[in-house]
């Protein structure tokens, strides 16, 4: 019936399928697969289309989807089998991921040879981009034009250990080429290793280096500039502790995005068991510095003090008042997530690594949203 309708037709209705079963749709017919393929409309379906999020959780060096249910109690956590993401150019090897950044259903990531490569899972597309090996913050994002959404890495060189920037890169897919940023270095460290991606752009924990108080920096890449933003009102960091020290105080929050439309912080207090939960207002496109805060709920949970996990990923289900969060623990056979929520009984903690000797491997969990969205082919390169 849908070969009699209007050609414009058929697209808005199509435009309104989750992308997982448009794929499926891909091998039955050829004016579809080509209509799958254009940037045009897959922007149009991922703003269109129903979300199916999905959890995934880098886990032990792979990407591996969850499944969450919130609805039994205890709550319940299952992991599936990891990701295929193979090898450059084309073999059956595995690739080992040190680090994933997610924009748009295009993951960014650094393996453990410090090679980088974006990836679609849903669409099975990779691209391995050429750049030297060397440590650097790394974020995915897009500018926003009338010809619709061009992706771009935005390459941040450290100053290790204390996470301060000096030198900035933009990768562009159109011209598959670095190019120089020139802004102005941030007069700042940045405390989260990876950053969130929120309608293109990117958002960081950051530390004033001169007063040492904490804010969150934001990376627009239509406009190729970095802008400050507040955080709810933490107790920021006492002057009086050393350099050296930071990484042991700044470390007891994280950064999360609420339904593709907020942010949320999990703050972790340094002297009681309790945990908050901030959220901020829905965010346009031009937020001119400004945030809204308010509490999503607090949890008094049975670890506090300096006895505490490091909770470097969290997701934030705004509805149940629950979340889930992601620990850095280096005791082998020690490795758990956390489910915490307003009331006891949503206290759930579940190992997902009985023994491990990756000891620095650290896991992150993030909201997977698949899209039709293709990597713009350019020159393959090895790094």
């Amino acid at each position: 019936m849908m070969s009699y309708l209007p050609p414009d037709l058929v697209e808005e209705i199509l435009s309104r399928v989750p992308a997982t079963s448009l794929i499926r749709l891909r091998s039955t017919c050829k004016l579809w697969n080509t209509l799958f393929k254009h940037p045009k409309f897959a922007e149009k379906q991922f703003r269109k289309a129903p979300k199916e999020s999905f959890v995934l959780m880098l886990k032990e060096y792979r990407v591996c989807p969850m499944n969450v249910n919130l609805n039994v109690s205890p709550p319940h956590i299952e992991f599936k089998g990891a990701l295929a993401l193979s090898n450059y150019p084309s073999n059956s090897e595995e690739v080992y991921i040190h680090e994933v950044f997610h924009c748009d259903g295009l993951l960014l990531c650094r393996t453990m040879d410090y090679r980088l490569v974006v990836w679609n899972p849903c669409l099975g597309e990779t691209r391995w981009i050429q750049t030297e090996k060397k440590y650097s913050r790394l974020a995915l994002g897009y500018e926003k034009n009338k010809s619709g959404h061009i992706y771009k890495i935005l390459k941040c060189r450290d100053n290790i250990p204390y996470g301060q920037v000096d030198e900035f890169e933009i990768y562009d897919f159109s011209s598959d080429s670095w190019r120089v940023l020139d802004v102005v270095a941030l007069d700042c460290f940045i405390l989260s290793s990876i950053g969130v991606s929120l309608k293109g752009n990117t958002y960081w924990r950051a530390l004033d280096k001169v007063n040492y108080y904490q804010f969150l920096v934001n990376f627009d890449f239509t406009a190729e500039r970095f802008t400050r933003l507040c955080l709810p009102p933490f107790q920021n960091v006492p002057e009086r502790f050393e350099r050296m020290c930071l990484p042991l105080v700044v470390g007891r929050m994280a950064l999360s995005v609420v339904g593709e439309k907020q942010l949320s912080v999990l703050s972790q207090s340094d002297s009681t068991s309790k945990i908050d939960i901030w959220i901020t207002n829905e965010i346009d496109n031009d937020i001119k510095g400004v945030l809204q805060w308010s509490k999503s709920f607090t949890v008094d949970i049975p670890f506090g003090g300096y006895n505490y996990l490091f909770f470097l990923s969290f997701l934030n289900d705004e509805e149940k008042k629950v979340a889930l969060c992601c620990d850095r623990s280096c005791q082998i056979g020690k490795n758990k997530v956390y489910i915490i929520g307003e009331g006891d009984e949503n206290y759930t903690e579940i190992v997902y690594a009985e023994s491990t000797n990756k000891l620095w491997w650290h896991p992150f969990i993030f909201s997977y949203v698949p899209s039709l969205v293709q990597i713009q082919q350019g020159r393959c390169k090895r790094e």
